[in-house]
């Protein structure tokens, strides 16, 4: 089954992207862990709208979109073989060239299970 261009990319860009997200996951953990309200004097809270709650919202949405992309890549690596989890790891997670990688595959073997796993994690994040 061959993807669609713009789900290719978009499902491509999230496999590449996949250290930055555990990376993105970390910091806002401690954003909200370990960052006090700055104290400028100000009375807050009785406004109509309240930005500190709208803003916390704001956080865990992203939080929990980047929880899903990981969750889903991790789910379609884990079932994979080893040597092929260590092809997709070279390749996708720390962006080597496929040429480059030195383990027992063909380059046409290496594309294929490229196509594989870009298809289950597009199925996994509900892009097709």
């Amino acid at each position: 089954m061959d993807l669609p261009a713009d789900v290719y990319y978009r499902v491509l860009n999230i496999a590449n992207s996949y250290y930055v997200l555990l990376d993105r996951l970390k910091i806002m953990e401690n954003s909200i862990m370990f960052k006090a309200a700055i104290k400028d004097g100000q009375p807050h809270g009785n406004q109509l709208n309240d930005p500190t709650a709208h803003k916390a919202e704001t956080i865990i949405h992203k939080q929990e979109e980047c929880k899903r992309k990981i969750t889903a890549i991790e789910l379609t690596w884990k079932h994979l073989g080893p040597v092929y989890r260590q092809f997709i790891n070279q390749h996708l997670f720390e962006n080597k060239p496929m040429e480059s990688i030195d383990l027992s595959m063909s380059i046409q073997e290496k594309e294929d299970v490229k196509k594989v796993f870009l298809v289950k994690l597009a199925k996994n994040l509900n892009e097709i």
